[in-house]
């Protein structure tokens, strides 16, 4: 697992956002497709968008996969939660990022979650 420091955790949320993007934009086709085959009675039509369905599940997965392939922990998928592994003070840390932030504006200890996030600059005053 890669281990970042919280400017190189920063610059790489450039190439994350997109894929968070992406894969909210495919979460809203996937819900219209699905409430629109609950209304299909057409078993042709069903099986065309049972299809679609897939693939675009597909194109959601791989978005999470470049991202961790990138070096981000998926922590939560709604919202988009992703962590960074960071060392800090002789022990190891995540820093914590949502998709509605601009950057990485909290991190926790590896064994508290989302609620337990604190602000950055409680590190800040340190070196990362």
């Amino acid at each position: 697992m890669k281990v970042f420091d919280l400017d190189t955790a920063r610059e790489l949320l450039t190439l994350i956002k997109p894929l968070v993007e992406t894969i909210n934009i495919k979460k809203e086709e996937l819900y219209s497709i699905l409430t629109k085959m609950e209304e299909e009675e057409d078993k042709l039509e069903r099986l065309y968008m049972e299809s679609q369905t897939k693939e675009i599940d597909a194109e959601i997965r791989r978005c999470f996969q470049k991202i961790e392939a990138l070096g981000g922990v998926i922590k939560g998928t709604d919202p988009i939660l992703v962590d960074f592994l960071s060392f800090y003070q002789n022990r190891y840390i995540w820093l914590c990022w949502k998709e509605d932030e601009d950057t990485i504006l909290y991190w926790h200890e590896l064994d508290e979650g989302f609620a337990g996030r604190k602000p950055i600059e409680l590190l800040t005053k340190f070196t990362l």
